[in-house]
């Protein structure tokens, strides 16, 4: 679903899914959305006839499908999501491969980023989710990333058990406000981190946020276009000048 950044044309995709899936009474499903994407679809939920829920394949997804659900169903029915594990036919020669590396690798094969959800890395392996159809051909066509000569095969997301990994920092801002965070976590000036805010590129909690006078939580998800997502984890002290002691954790 995600060809275009254009609102009214992602929400009309979204109606017509929607208005489908009710007319037929058959649960129908879009590609992997984007935070902004899932922004537009909580901003707008009123619309549609049917209901709604997000699934990316393990509970913290960031890329989620969006499944419309008619009312009165008769069948059961799963997500299409599959995911296709990675990981060097030896290990020992092997490059430490990144997320760039393994979505260039994909991109090269000709796959729309629609169809590719979350990539995981896990010591030397990587867990691609996918939709469905997808997965057999990832499967076939990977076979290198880089100058590393990569075996897959396809596992079941239900089978994963999947535990999140965290880079904790810590430092300093002059106020609970948004544009500090942020210029404090991207290492940016005050004025460039509420550029980045104004400019559509953070959510919290998976909601789009441009008002970069807004404070934070303990527990809120930060997700910065382009830095990665971080969890706010504590307010540890204020020093004798007022400034606040925070620390946060980066998803890694």
């Amino acid at each position: 679903m995600s060809k275009s950044d254009n609102p009214d044309e992602i929400l009309h995709r979204f109606l017509d899914l929607a208005n489908q899936a009710d007319r037929k009474g058959i649960v129908l499903f879009s590609n992997f959305l984007n935070m902004y994407e899932i922004n537009l679809l909580h901003q707008n939920e009123n619309l549609f006839y049917t209901g709604f829920s997000l699934y990316g394949g393990y509970q913290e997804a960031e890329r989620q499908m969006v499944a419309f659900q008619p009312d009165a169903l008769y069948y059961n029915w799963e997500y299409p999501i599959s995911c296709v594990q990675v990981e060097p036919l030896n290990h020992r020669f092997s490059e430490d491969l990144s997320h760039r590396d393994i979505l260039g690798a994909l991109m090269h094969l000709g796959i729309d980023r629609s169809l590719i959800g979350d990539i995981l890395i896990k010591d030397k392996s990587a867990y691609i989710f996918c939709v469905e159809k997808m997965a057999d051909f990832i499967a076939k066509e990977l076979y290198k990333i880089k100058h590393t000569q990569v075996m897959t095969q396809r596992v079941k997301p239900v089978d994963l058990h999947i535990e999140m990994q965290y880079r904790t920092e810590e430092g300093f801002i002059a106020s609970n406000r948004l544009d500090a965070f942020v210029a404090q976590a991207c290492k940016l000036s005050r004025a460039q981190a509420a550029q980045f805010i104004l400019g559509e590129n953070v959510f919290i909690n998976g909601a789009l946020v441009t008002n970069h006078n807004q404070g934070l939580a303990e527990g809120d998800v930060v997700s910065l276009r382009g830095h990665g997502k971080l969890r706010f984890e504590a307010f540890l002290n204020t020093t004798k000048k007022g400034r606040l002691h925070i620390r946060y954790a980066w998803y890694v």
